[in-house]
């Protein structure tokens, strides 16, 4: 995925692409409740998986 301004646009990016949460959460290995909570602003992806999953979104850079 390329770099997304913010969690909404990459939840766009993934419905226009014909993605769902689970579907992108079981290809990447992570739990949906965490891919979702990055896609809603819950979880703001500073540490953890929750960052690993903002990464994969193109949120935030990688290590």
């Amino acid at each position: 995925m390329q770099d997304q301004a913010s969690p909404a646009a990459a939840k766009r990016t993934l419905q226009m692409q014909g993605i769902t949460l689970s579907e992108f959460a079981r290809q990447h290995g992570f739990k949906y409740r965490t891919v979702s909570e990055v896609v809603r602003g819950v979880n703001k992806g500073l540490y953890g998986e929750g960052h690993r999953v903002a990464v994969a979104l193109g949120l935030k850079r990688g290590p």
